[in-house]
């Protein structure tokens, strides 16, 4: 914070609060900034943006304004306090000046800086490590050195936290799809089973459309269609459904196999081939079956 901005506080503020950022960029870099030569405080010393507040600001806001001031960086995003900085108890600075340290985040690594010459004079995007090297373990730069190594240890548990995060979706995800992948292999073997079915059920209704009608009522042909009941409702619960077709409905190549085609003559053949969707059901010769949205078998049928 330059001069200018030093006046703005009154002189019965108790306490000067400073706010200051470690502003880390997609590739993990740190921004360091170099105070000019001729800074009356710490010429040629490495420091973090911020400043201090004016009088009716936020901490954001005085946070972002200083950012923009020293740096011309406008699109930032504000992350969490990382450090509180202030001097020991009984120094004579104590309730003079306070500091709160947050860590900050920027998109690009080459976001165009723009310098206020007055107070820094250059800049370096640093890898973390690198830029805890650069700083002096005491006075003003061991404070700056202080809050990177608070930054280290926050994207560390930030990292880890993520990574955590990161695992718990991939074996909630794991699990999705290992029941995903029993129920298939499930259905794939109710769709077997049912499969080699689907034989017997056929013979058992070719079997009952040839009972006489004066027989329907008779106690073995109860018995049989008992049976013939149950082996259908265990297909049911398997899964199983009936595609419903009649006489008379629309023939759908999704859903039906034909496998014969009568015509009353050429002259019906003829219009029924230039008209679409004419195709009608004369017959059901043989159910179909799906399961879910799966067809294990077409409809075999008549068409007109």
């Amino acid at each position: 914070m330059d001069e200018k901005n030093k006046n703005n506080f009154p002189s019965q503020w108790p306490m000067r609060l400073t706010v200051k950022t470690v502003i880390v960029n997609k590739e993990g870099k740190i921004l360091l900034l170099k105070r000019a030569i001729n800074d009356k405080t710490n010429p040629g010393a490495y420091d973090l943006p911020g400043g201090g507040l004016e009088k009716g600001e936020t901490i954001e806001l005085a946070l972002k304004r200083e950012i923009e001031e020293e740096t011309g960086i406008k699109n930032i995003s504000i992350g969490d306090v990382i450090k509180i900085s202030e001097y020991p108890k009984g120094h004579k600075d104590l309730d003079h000046l306070k500091g709160i340290r947050f860590i900050a985040y920027v998109g690009e690594e080459n976001e165009s800086i723009k310098l206020s010459g007055a107070e820094h004079s250059d800049f370096e995007w640093l890898p973390l490590e690198e830029a805890i090297k650069k700083l002096k373990k005491d006075g003003f730069e061991g404070e700056k050195r202080n809050t990177l190594i608070k930054a280290r240890e926050y994207l560390e548990f930030k990292n880890g936290l993520d990574n955590w995060k990161r695992c718990l979706a991939d074996f909630d995800n794991y699990k999705k799809r290992q029941q995903k992948t029993r129920m298939n292999d499930l259905r794939y073997a109710a769709e077997n089973i049912i499969t080699q079915i689907l034989p017997v059920l056929d013979n058992f209704n070719s079997s009952l459309e040839h009972i006489p009608a004066n027989h329907k009522d008779n106690a073995w042909v109860i018995g049989i269609m008992h049976i013939k009941k149950q082996l259908e409702n265990i297909l049911t619960d398997n899964g199983m459904e009936e595609i419903k077709l009649k006489a008379g409905d629309d023939f759908d190549p999704n859903t039906c196999e034909a496998i014969e085609e009568s015509v009353s003559d050429q002259k019906n053949k003829k219009e029924e081939k230039e008209k679409e969707n004419q195709n009608k059901i004369a017959r059901v010769v043989l159910k179909g079956y799906r399961i879910g949205e799966k067809i294990i078998r077409p409809a075999r049928v008549i068409v007109k």
